[in-house]
Order: structure tokens, then C-alpha cells, then sequence
């Protein structure tokens, strides 16, 4: 199975490649479904491609979004542009972008998500379309992925391994546009499923009911976070071709560290219950709500709402990569607050090389101490060089 990790932006996508992922997905600044990510310009894409491929791996550009008629004669200029690139695929839901890649270009064509392909029929028909891979609906159970994969061998199937989840079907979602005019559909979600929601009843105007409140508010439109891990080798065994995590908007660490445990998982001949759960305890250190299975085994599509533990987790607060090193001495460019005799954590593409360690002291960029970092500052702190580049660092926090 391919590990397919998100790249929201150019530095995204090689610690994406660097942390393990056989594959990165990426947007355009147009026709995708992530306005609100970074994405890349034309030379970034070049970049990135020539990136990706230097270390073996794959690059694909999400074209994703339902269009208007208004913008067709840009696509048409850009996918005859991507043509003369060495792009690996491009990943389409709407019909219309899909015979536009195929009247301009040669490049490879996967079925988004949002296509909604939960059956063997739809997945025929767009294979007969010429679809090489779908990106099947996270709504689909593991034994019919399996029929799929037997009726149909030739045909690439990928499915949401981890990661945020959509209330809405296959994420066609139409709140956040009728709320604030800005359509999921075309990349512009502002996430109103995941605001504070509560009922009122027609001969009570103006009183609300809150349900099952916490201490935060009450989030009956908010879904837990998808989290395949413990019947990760159930997915390999079921022929799935690629396994997607879903972040192109999250941070570089969250993309680094996701992709590095399922790596681990992945390359795995057995993962028991001891490596399973000291997984496990590392995916509790990027930000989370809680994890569920998703649809793969469950019989009852209870959607994953979350009614009791809405609000994000998280065990590790990231505070910035590292970006020079010396013979007894690395430096990182702070994020995050780090104070003299705090437990942080520096962590790098191979769990077992990550180093626990206590702030003993810390330096500016002059060399004097100081008792904490600032973020947007350069600082320096006590660790010999281990010859391993791509270092993170991150600070451990009570659960």
C-alpha cells in the first residue's frame, strides 16, 4: 500500500516525502477544494514534482472543485500546461474537469472522494471513463472495498487512512455556503459544522437547548477524527492501493508526524498490541479530536458524532523545526513557548532516532542564556549532532 501524506504548500510536501510518504497530494491556486491552504504557483509545482521524484516518490494536484462555466477556458490553458510536466496524476470529481484533463493532457486520472463512489457500479462506470484510481467515499465498508478490488483489479483504489471528518455525505456540504456564502464545493469551507450549535423549538423563538454540553459548548455537527491504525493491516490485506491522510491545511508537524507512524505501521510485518499502542500514544501528540474507525467495520453508521469529548486533544505542543546544527549544539526556529527545565522531544523521520530531553539551558542568536523562547526567534540548545537531518521539536504537556 502507498502512503499518500497532504502537502499544503512546497515545504509541506518535502517533509511530507522526507518523513516517509511514497506520495504527496497538492493544490493549484485554482480548481481545487483547499482555497484556504497555501497551494503552489506553476513553478512550485515544477519544483515539487522535480522534489518528489529525486526520492522516489509520486506527486498529485487536486482538481477537485465543482466549476462554473466561467471557468473552463482557464483550466483548459492549465491542464495543457500540466501536461508538459512530469506530473504524476491529477484528482478530479467534477465531469466536466475530467473530460477536459482527457481531451488536453496524458496525465493519469483519480476519482476524488467527493465523487461519492460507495459502490462496485460507480466505481465501473468511471473506470470505464478512464479513471485509473478512485478515492473511494469514507463511507464505504472494508467488504465491499474488497469486491470492488476483486471485480475490478486493474483499477487503483484509495481510501482516507486518517484524519479530520465532513458531517456531510463524502463531504458535499452546503452549510457553509448557504451561512457565509463561501461553498465547500468550490475549496471555501468555513466549517460551520464545527461551530457551537444548539435547538429551539417553533413556539419558543429565542430560547435554545443546548445537547449533551461540555465544558466548551455543544458541537452535534462535529465529527470525531478518522484514525485507521488499529485495522491498518486489515486495509492492506484488503488490496486498497493507497492510503490517504487528509491535512492539507494543518501544520507541517502534524503532516511530518502522521506520516511517519503509518510509514511505521506500513513497513511493520506484524503490528502488535505493544507497538500498536505506543503508536498510538504518538498520535495522540498532534492536535486531535476524538479517533474513531470510521465505517471500515461498523455495521452502524452512527457517523462518528461526538457528543461527549468535542474539543481538540493533544499531549505534545510543536515549537518550531531545527535548522542548524553544530558539534555539541542545534538550533530551531521557535513556534511555541520552551522554558528552561521543560521535557521536550526532537524528533525525526525514524521514531526510534526521536531524543527526550531536559531543557537545561537555552541560547539566543548572540549566545547569551535566556530563560524561554519567543516565537519568530532563532535559539540555540545543548544537543550533539546525530548526523540526522529533518529534525522537529516539540514540547511535551500534561494530558
Amino acid at each position: 500500500m502507498e502512503i499518500a501524506a497532504p502537502g499544503g504548500d512546497l515545504e509541506k510536501i518535502k517533509y511530507a516525502v522526507m518523513y516517509g510518504a511514497d506520495a504527496v497530494y497538492t493544490g493549484f491556486k485554482e480548481f481545487g477544494l483547499r482555497a484556504g491552504a497555501t497551494n503552489l504557483s506553476r513553478d512550485e509545482i515544477k519544483e515539487a514534482i522535480r522534489f518528489v521524484h529525486k526520492h522516489g516518490a509520486k506527486l498529485y494536484l487536486t482538481l477537485n472543485a465543482y466549476l462554473e462555466n466561467d471557468d473552463f477556458p482557464a483550466l483548459k490553458d492549465f491542464v495543457s500546461w500540466l501536461n508538459t510536466t512530469e506530473l504524476d496524476a491529477v484528482i478530479v470529481s467534477d465531469p466536466g474537469v475530467l473530460s477536459i484533463v482527457k481531451e488536453h493532457s496524458d496525465i493519469a486520472i483519480h476519482i476524488s472522494t467527493q465523487a461519492n463512489v460507495n459502490n462496485l457500479e460507480a466505481a465501473r462506470f468511471w473506470y470505464r471513463q478512464g479513471a485509473k484510481r478512485i478515492v473511494l467515499a469514507r463511507e464505504m465498508k472494508l467488504k465491499d472495498i474488497r469486491q470492488i478490488k476483486e471485480e475490478l483489479p486493474e483499477l487503483e483504489l484509495e481510501c482516507f487512512i486518517h484524519g479530520a471528518m465532513c458531517i456531510a455525505y463524502s463531504g458535499r456540504c452546503l452549510l457553509s455556503a448557504y451561512l457565509n456564502q463561501r461553498s465547500a464545493n468550490k475549496g471555501a469551507c468555513t466549517h460551520p459544522c464545527r461551530w457551537n450549535w444548539a435547538l429551539t423549538e417553533e413556539s419558543r423563538p429565542g430560547e435554545y437547548f443546548p445537547i449533551e454540553e461540555d465544558a466548551y459548548g455543544s458541537y452535534i455537527l462535529s465529527s470525531k477524527d478518522l484514525c485507521t491504525l488499529p485495522i491498518f493491516k486489515d486495509l492492506m490485506a484488503a488490496g486498497i492501493d493507497s492510503g490517504k491522510i487528509e491535512g492539507r491545511m494543518k501544520s507541517l508537524y502534524y503532516v511530518a508526524q502522521i506520516t511517519r507512524i503509518y510509514r511505521a505501521a506500513h513497513d511493520l510485518e506484524n503490528l502488535d498490541s505493544g507497538t500498536l499502542e505506543r503508536l498510538m500514544a504518538e498520535l495522540g501528540k498532534v492536535s486531535h479530536r476524538e479517533y474513531w474507525q470510521g465505517f471500515y467495520d461498523s455495521e452502524a453508521l452512527d457517523m462518528g458524532i461526538d457528543l461527549s469529548e468535542c474539543s481538540y486533544s493533544t499531549l505534545a505542543e510543536y515549537c518550531g523545526k531545527v535548522v542548524e546544527y553544530s558539534d555539541s549544539q542545534i538550533a530551531f526556529d521557535a513556534l511555541g513557548k520552551i522554558s528552561k527545565d521543560d521535557i521536550v522531544e526532537i524528533i525525526y523521520p525514524q521514531l526510534k532516532d526521536d531524543i527526550r530531553m531536559k531543557v537545561e539551558s537555552i541560547y539566543d542568536s548572540e549566545g547569551q542564556k535566556v530563560e524561554n523562547t519567543r516565537p519568530n526567534y532563532r535559539y540555540w540548545l545543548d544537543l550533539p549532532d546525530t548526523g540526522k537531518r529533518g529534525a522537529l521539536i516539540r514540547k511535551c504537556v500534561e494530558a
